[in-house]
């Protein structure tokens, strides 16, 4: 009986450990703005939203826009902000999930025309 207690207890903490691990924002790719850009993530209800603010891009261009890569569970899809000129605003994507599950930013790339 000692034995199933335990083995339930340590189920339990495994469980505890999978909910409470970091989310897919942690993904390495799309973490750090483009040269002459500045990006900015902050939370939403039930979700996570990405501003970028570009003053230069690497090739010459005159707007731009943000592409968020959002993920909820093992949904993934993208999400894109408004064309802004350069220099004169922000660019925001939002991804936003339902009540059991947030979606998160795990990444996000810069379109420019």
């Amino acid at each position: 009986m000692k034995k199933k207690i335990a083995a339930l207890v340590m189920a339990a903490f495994s469980a505890a450990g999978f909910l409470a691990a970091s989310p897919a924002s942690a993904a390495t790719e799309g973490q750090f703005p483009p040269y002459g850009c500045d990006s900015n993530r902050y939370g939403i209800v039930f979700g996570e939203a990405i501003s970028l603010t570009c003053f230069s891009l690497p090739r010459h261009s005159e707007t731009y826009r943000v592409v968020a890569h959002c993920t909820s569970g093992s949904s993934l899809w993208f999400t894109v902000g408004h064309w802004v000129p350069v220099g004169f605003g922000t660019s925001t994507a939002e991804c936003r999930g339902g009540l059991l599950a947030n979606a998160y930013v795990a990444g996000y790339h810069v379109d420019d025309f």
